[in-house]
């Protein structure tokens, strides 16, 4: 069918399997995990507008499903608040987003906003929080 992502032959065209490849995107992070010495994000789409009286960023949820996307081993990670320990983006390990982000309870993780830098592999090779107060 056309524009199911398929190629005439049936097999999965690459865009399918890597569909944000060599982009930016917004999203939102359900869950981050390490498994296979590699670190995977569950993410979908997000809008991100200037707060209206702070200098903050207010998140507009996503509807569609989660899919899940691998970090490039050597992604950099910038986190403000309220992940990181400051306004500004500061450098993080993986490890330390995993485990900031999985300590979050899942109404917090919701409100939450990244940009992220995919490769031409659809790895993610940045992430970086928004600053939401």
């Amino acid at each position: 069918m056309p524009g199911d992502g398929a190629d005439p032959d049936g097999t999965s065209s690459p865009s399918s399997s890597a569909p944000w490849a060599g982009t930016k995107q917004f999203v939102q992070i359900e869950e981050a995990r390490t498994s296979d010495g590699g670190t995977y994000l569950s993410v979908r789409p997000a809008q991100k507008k200037a707060h209206p009286q702070f200098e903050a960023w207010v998140i507009v949820p996503g509807e569609r499903p989660y899919t899940e996307v691998r970090m490039a081993e050597d992604a950099k990670v910038l986190l403000s608040v309220p992940l990181g320990d400051a306004k500004h983006a500061a450098s993080y390990s993986q490890a330390d987003f995993v485990s900031r982000l999985n300590s979050q309870p899942s109404t917090a993780r919701a409100v939450l906003g990244y940009d992220l830098s995919f490769d031409g592999e659809g790895n993610v090779t940045r992430l970086q929080s928004l600053y939401t107060s």
